[in-house]
């Protein structure tokens, strides 16, 4: 080998340390340059590697190969980063020791190795469940399932979900849904050290879902997306599967579950009523804050141990009504009477209905106690689907949701947006 021939070596390897699609190509061509649409995602991890971003959400068809270029990037970033540590939590426990050898398989490879010389696995710590690199601090790669423990790591470099969950039975059950964002926010993020970078990557099944949520709540810097067919309605990638394939699945399976799982849309997205509600930022309403008449608000007390104590309280300009202050908790009464009294009691509101459920006559009496505003019992006869596909047109063109960057916020408007007219 000649010395100028070296010095092309030298330098490529250069480039394969910098740049993660280039090393995506070398480690296995064949398999990247056949699915090109994966220099997207591999961009979107580089940004994340660079901390250009800070946090990323990835989701496309099944088997279009997210958790090899996944495990590839975890492997990578490590190679760059051989001190740092980097966390990948899944559904279950066998999906994460799956993805954990994967990866250590790869920091294996003469392919890794020629790129990044000085890094190897460490003899002291090589189990699945967490492994070092020869510069680890405290441990290279770890994670668990959901529903697992993780005790005495954190994430410092980068902190990944991969598919969280099982299916849409996982994502659309309330129960599971909820263990899951429970375990997540207790556990997963919880494990997160200061600037560490973050990405998830799954179906978007629901707008409720980890992902859902967070894109709702526009948590995520960048977002990317990609259906199984394009606009012309044909394959995304023939390498992965045909457009006669895709057209043929389509027609066999469960019509939300082909939106959902290979198209990207998630299933509640379907039969929604207040799909695009006006919203408006805080800074913005101050313009319309001298116009107002008055301020009234709605309380609907939750009836059952599952069921949400919702408020609004609106500002009222002729026929329009400006929200500007939100509840939306599963908390006791205890808890969501005094909340309730003060947030009226700040607004000055004048009237204040209330659904007379079980619950409603009895908080009606106790809130007029806490409050100067009027409390009026409503009764209502009708069927409550009824009346909100009835007055459904009426809060599209008159209601004004005032943004206001608060959790309460986030929930109330996420469970107007996903209510269904089918239920």
């Amino acid at each position: 080998m000649t010395k100028e021939e070296k010095i092309d070596k030298l330098m490529y390897f250069e480039l394969l340390r910098r740049d993660f699609w280039e090393f995506c190509l070398y480690y296995d061509k064949q398999f990247f340059s056949n699915r090109l649409f994966l220099k997207k995602i591999a961009d979107g991890f580089q940004k994340i590697e660079k901390r250009e971003i800070n946090s990323l959400s990835v989701s496309m068809p099944p088997r279009a190969g997210k958790s090899y270029i996944t495990s590839l990037f975890s492997a990578w970033v490590l190679g760059r980063n051989p001190s740092e540590s980097v966390m990948r939590n899944t559904c279950t426990a066998t999906l994460y020791l799956k993805f954990s050898y994967d990866v250590r398989n790869i920091v294996k490879t003469k392919q890794f190795k020629n790129v990044f010389r000085k890094v190897f696995l460490s003899d002291t710590k090589a189990n699945l469940l967490g492994w070092n690199t020869n510069h680890s601090k405290q441990v290279g790669y770890f994670g668990a399932g959901v529903g697992g423990t993780i005790i005495g790591f954190g994430a410092t470099k980068l902190a990944i979900t991969d598919d969280l969950y099982r299916g849409v039975e996982d994502a659309l059950s309330d129960n599971t849904n909820d263990k899951i964002l429970l375990w997540k926010e207790a556990t997963h993020d919880s494990r997160l050290e200061k600037n560490c970078s973050k990405i998830d990557i799954g179906t978007r099944w629901s707008t409720n879902d980890v992902i859902g949520r967070n894109v709702q709540e526009g948590r995520y810097d960048l977002s990317i997306v990609i259906p199984a067919l394009n606009s012309k309605d044909e394959s995304f990638c023939d390498d992965v599967m045909s457009t006669e394939q895709y057209h043929d699945i389509r027609s066999r399976i469960n019509p939300d579950i082909w939106l959902a799982e290979y198209m990207q849309e998630p299933v509640d997205m379907k039969g929604r009523l207040f799909s695009n509600l006006i919203k408006m930022p805080k800074h913005e309403f101050t313009a319309f804050k001298d116009k107002i008449e008055g301020y009234v608000g709605y309380i609907d007390v939750a009836d059952q141990g599952k069921d949400f104590t919702a408020m609004a309280i609106g500002g009222i300009i002729g026929e329009d009504i400006y929200v500007v202050d939100y509840v939306f908790t599963r908390d006791n009464t205890d808890v969501t009477m005094p909340l309730c009294a003060e947030k009226l009691n700040k607004w000055g509101v004048k009237y204040c209905r209330v659904e007379s459920n079980s619950m409603g006559a009895m908080f009606s009496r106790q809130l007029n106690k806490m409050t100067k505003a009027q409390i009026l019992q409503v009764h209502n006869t009708k069927n409550k689907i009824t009346r909100i596909i009835m007055e459904s047109a009426f809060v599209f063109n008159n209601f004004n949701f005032i943004e206001n960057n608060t959790q309460e916020y986030y929930q109330f408007v996420q469970n107007v947006e996903t209510f269904s007219k089918e239920g």
